[in-house]
């Protein structure tokens, strides 16, 4: 048995945990640099549609119909794993599956009600940590998937639907789109539909064979599962990294070399951070840049990489081979809009054996040097302690003029409760 913790509009929810004023109020949170709308909370979505531009819904904004957010990640990540602390009570097997859901083993727990069990689930996480959640219940992955998807829409369920508890779940597979399936993108949805097949129920009853030889064995799997056989476990311990990538639009396009490296240096400075976190070594490193999607001319994108010997994560060589990759890309006259930093061919920083012949490096007094950096900047500031590449000024920066504050990370942001004496309550003397 699985069970599928879904956090509701987990974005938005996220504003509204720090904001009580917010309470039953229509919520919108923006993609990077205050571009569309990435999340709503119930109260807004029959307000607006997701996608939706900030100019589009600013007059709603400014009758003051709508609150919105700029993108917060580092609350966003800050409470996804209060969340996921707050699930391990729960099971012994949790699977992050991405940043607002989680996948419980429930094998063992047959003895249990387990639709009782998904609403202590529910009011726990609601109560431990403010986010409102939905939970299926399944025999498989992909029927709590889906179970869940059912929870989160239909008030009937409160929260919580177990596809075991059901007498007549094919009734309930009929009535969701085959795109509902976990697994079924854009692309294969179409070809279904080309096929006649609509809905879940219709994927269900497929001929898994013929599925098989047309699409693969993960559909072929994906029908079993939604059979109630199940072939995919539970992975409770992540996949090793294979790839980091900082990536972000500027603020404005960006036409001068000069602004372009400090953009990708301070990119830079970030992957290494991510790669000293996570203890890995890169082997190659890329720099991207591109012009805007959407103007129909003047249209330039490239892509430059280097392999990295020895592999690393310092900063500073990170930061010296993208500056000398943004030059190789740089190509003048054209108005630039986003650039992204690669990192691939992953390493555990334990697991590199040194070469006979290679010049010899003072590794060990670069990592102390990084880690000195890494602890300042954790303590008093992310940029306390920064390169000269990155610049001091930058004007290149995302837009994000409805920024929240990191209210569980920061210090200096940390929600403040004022205590009133007594006697002003009951105008005592």
């Amino acid at each position: 048995m699985f069970a599928l913790v879904d956090c509701n509009s987990f974005f938005a929810s996220c504003e509204k945990v720090f904001r009580p004023d917010l309470a039953n109020q229509p919520v919108a949170v923006l993609s990077n640099n205050d571009g569309c709308v990435v999340a709503r909370s119930p109260e807004a979505k029959p307000l607006v549609p997701m996608q939706a531009t900030l100019f589009s819904i600013r007059h709603l904004v400014q009758r003051g119909k709508l609150h919105v957010f700029s993108s917060n990640p580092v609350l966003y990540k800050d409470m996804s794993r209060r969340v996921i602390e707050t699930l391990q009570h729960f099971s012994p097997e949790v699977e992050q599956y991405s940043i607002d859901e989680a996948f419980l083993g429930l094998h063992g727990f047959a003895h249990r009600d387990l639709t009782d069990y998904g609403q202590q689930i529910r009011a726990t996480v609601q109560q431990w940590t403010g986010i409102p959640v939905s939970v299926g219940i399944a025999s498989t992955k992909t029927l709590a998937k889906l179970a869940a998807h059912v929870a989160k829409r239909h008030l009937g369920c409160k929260g919580v639907l177990n596809f075991n508890a059901l007498e007549e779940v094919d009734q309930v597979l009929a009535a969701i789109a085959v795109s509902e399936v976990w697994g079924i993108g854009r692309h294969l949805t179409a070809k279904l539909q080309a096929q006649g097949i609509l809905t879940v129920l219709q994927l269900k009853q497929a001929d898994a064979k013929r599925l098989k030889k047309q699409f693969g064995i993960l559909v072929m799997r994906t029908v079993m599962e939604l059979r109630g056989i199940a072939c995919f476990p539970m992975e409770p311990v992540a996949a090793p990294k294979t790839m980091r990538i900082v990536s972000r639009s500027f603020g404005h396009v960006v036409t001068e070399l000069s602004e372009i490296k400090e953009a990708v240096a301070t990119y830079a400075a970030r992957c290494a951070e991510k790669l000293r976190d996570d203890g890995l070594l890169a082997h190659q490193f890329a720099v991207a840049i591109r012009t805007s999607y959407y103007r129909p001319d003047n249209q330039y994108a490239a892509v430059r990489s280097v392999s990295l010997e020895p592999p690393t994560n310092d900063t500073a060589t990170l930061i010296h081979a993208a500056m000398g990759l943004t030059t190789a890309a740089f190509k003048p006259g054209y108005d630039y809009l986003k650039a992204k930093v690669i990192a691939t061919e992953l390493t555990p920083a334990d697991a590199v054996q040194g070469e006979l012949f290679a010049a010899p490096t003072n590794t060990e007094k670069r990592d102390r040097l990084m880690t000195t950096i890494d602890a300042l900047n954790r303590q008093l500031h992310p940029d306390a302690v920064k390169f000269g590449a990155m610049g001091l000024n930058p004007t290149w920066g995302l837009r994000s003029n409805y920024f929240s504050q990191r209210y569980t990370t920061h210090w200096d942001e940390i929600p403040t409760v004022q205590v009133w004496p007594l006697s002003q309550h009951c105008g005592c003397n």
